[in-house]
């Protein structure tokens, strides 16, 4: 039977896995990537303050240069030699023209290097938020529905992919490390999971004869070039040699409604590599090749833990960086530990702690147990909206409240709570603030 978990009162834990070590890597993470996130945040609005701030300047600059300008042109005015004062009063309006353009040319300047560093700054917490995440989603194994694996094993160094769908709609899709894998990491034969398998691949001639026979061929002996894996489909490449220059059969499964369909294309090696029209097969056959394709999945499986880099990650098939949804994934992923954290509180005999334990089929059973200190530790530097994910994980103390009868609102009997979808936004660069225009220059005074 093997080692199970308990609640921490020795009652049956039904969902048998390391709830606590789990809550604990989600809390650590979150709150990094919540922290760069707000960071994120705060520079974006400052961008846009500092756009205000530059605005104000140039209207304060604009109005002491067209202050001066008035004051000169009434002197001039009134100096009862306007033949005499005028040139020179022209020549102090061209300077005070030349100071104010120098002026309003140096705080543009002054702004352009304060976005220039600000959008390094958001690109570098943008770019820590996202390798945050992806390092969680590596590491931690969220329930998976279903995964889709290519595999490339006909180069220098086996390639592969994964993509992974896990419940509230999320897929992500990671490389693997198939180099390190004990069944993949080598050359494989079709003979290593269909010992024997011979499958009509099409008609040839007779010899000498102009009649058409099945061309049967035992594939034992082919290598596995490339392989595609779905939840129930197949796709698999097959060459005499890895080394080859190109494939020798393809064969692909499909479902077709409540069948199956099975195909295989040969290609012809010595004209060059033209193929055959997919020949489709029939009866048992059929079930042959669904067999292989169930032995290959069940090999595979191991493979999908491999997990090395994340590629993509998508909420309701939006790009979670490009559409500013990591906070949404975050509180999906609290939700779903939620109702567990709810339970494994109350069977926790200590109000400070959360505890389950591991029983042995020794008769032993060993405690686990984790500080809701630490967990509000972990969370304590963290803005009051960014604290409300983790309101429902049963480690925050219960706020302090007072009552006010004179200013209690009336209870609410709905709320609507909706996830706006921003429009996607690059993952290298912030998205630009447009620069306030700048008043024009004074007109030119006449005499």
């Amino acid at each position: 039977m093997g080692a199970r978990f308990l609640y921490g009162d020795s009652e049956p834990f039904p969902d048998g896995f390391d709830f606590l070590s789990a809550l604990r890597s989600f809390v650590r993470a979150s709150s990094r990537v919540l922290a760069l996130a707000y960071e994120a945040d705060e520079l974006e609005r400052s961008l846009g303050e500092r756009a205000q701030e530059h605005l104000h300047a140039l209207e304060a600059l604009q109005a002491f240069f067209n202050g001066l300008g008035d004051v000169i042109a009434e002197r001039a005015a009134r100096s009862g030699a306007p033949q005499v004062v005028g040139p020179y009063a022209s020549q102090l309006l061209d300077q005070i023209d030349a100071l104010s353009a120098k002026a309003r040319a140096a705080r543009a300047k002054d702004l352009d290097a304060d976005q220039v560093e600000v959008a390094a700054r958001i690109r570098a917490r943008r770019s820590e938020l996202r390798a945050a995440l992806a390092e969680y989603l590596v590491s931690e194994p969220l329930p998976v529905d279903s995964w889709a694996l290519s595999l490339g094993l006909g180069g220098t160094a086996p390639q592969g992919q994964v993509v992974r769908s896990h419940p509230g709609d999320l897929t992500t899709s990671f490389s693997l490390d198939v180099s390190r894998d004990a069944s993949w990491g080598r050359p494989r034969k079709i003979g290593d999971f269909a010992p024997g398998l011979a499958l009509q691949v099409g008609f040839k001639k007779a010899f000498l004869r102009s009649s058409l026979h099945p061309d049967v061929v035992v594939l034992d002996e082919m290598m596995i070039a490339a392989l595609e894996l779905g939840p129930d489909s197949m796709e698999i490449h097959l060459r005499r040699k890895l080394d080859a220059p190109r494939d020798s059969f393809v064969i692909t499964l499909d479902p077709e409604g409540d069948e199956l369909v099975a195909k295989i294309t040969r290609f012809d090696e010595r004209s060059g590599g033209g193929s055959d029209a997919p020949y489709a097969s029939q009866g048992d056959e059929i079930a042959r090749i669904a067999e292989l394709a169930e032995a290959l999945r069940a090999e595979c499986a191991p493979l999908v833990a491999r997990k090395q880099r994340l590629l993509s990650a998508q909420l309701d098939g939006h790009d979670v960086f490009e559409r500013n949804l990591v906070h949404v994934l975050l509180l999906r992923v609290s939700e779903r530990l939620a109702s567990v954290a709810t339970e494994v509180a109350r069977h926790s005999p200590n109000p400070h702690e959360l505890s389950l334990k591991l029983e042995r089929e020794d008769g032993r059973r060993e405690e686990l147990y984790l500080r809701k200190s630490d967990l509000v530790q972990m969370v304590a530097d963290l803005p009051p909206e960014a604290i409300q994910l983790y309101q429902r994980l049963s480690f925050l103390p219960l706020p302090q409240t007072r009552a006010h009868p004179q200013s209690v609102a009336p209870p609410m009997s709905h709320v609507d709570i909706e996830v706006m979808v921003e429009p996607p936004r690059s993952s290298s660069a912030p998205p630009p603030i447009p620069k306030p225009s700048s008043p024009p220059p004074p007109p030119k005074r006449k005499w």
